[in-house]
């Protein structure tokens, strides 16, 4: 009988060295980053760098402003939550300083204006 007891004993004390052995090896094994973020091995946040950045997912902003070149690739969208063609613009009279006004119609204007180009949302 107490041989029965001194085996399980000595098998429970055999299992917790293992457990702890494994677990000192894996504390030991990690390794830490060099630096600092955003130096070393992890990589900067979007917003820091003057290097060229990629995000595979989406990105909104409240605003945004290019200094600088600015390049868009795919389809763009103003005012659309989906697009499917290179360029599109829902909405209103669109005006940028120097009198360039892009308008949405559905008919052709009476009086064209010089400097307004007007697109037809009905063809």
């Amino acid at each position: 009988m107490n041989l029965k007891k001194d085996l399980i004993q000595t098998t429970k004390i055999i299992l917790l060295a293992l457990v702890l052995a494994t677990g000192v090896g894996y504390v030991f094994a990690w390794t830490g980053p060099t630096q600092g973020p955003p130096n070393g091995n992890v990589s900067a946040p979007i917003n820091v760098g003057t290097t060229n950045q990629v995000k595979d997912a989406g990105l909104g902003v409240n605003a945004i402003s290019v200094f600088g070149d600015g390049f868009l690739s795919g389809n763009f969208g103003i005012g659309a939550t989906s697009t499917i063609y290179k360029l599109e613009i829902y909405g209103g009279v669109t005006k940028t300083t120097g009198g360039l006004i892009i308008e949405t119609r559905t008919d052709d204007p009476t009086n064209p204006e010089t400097g307004r180009m007007w697109l037809r949302t009905d063809l």
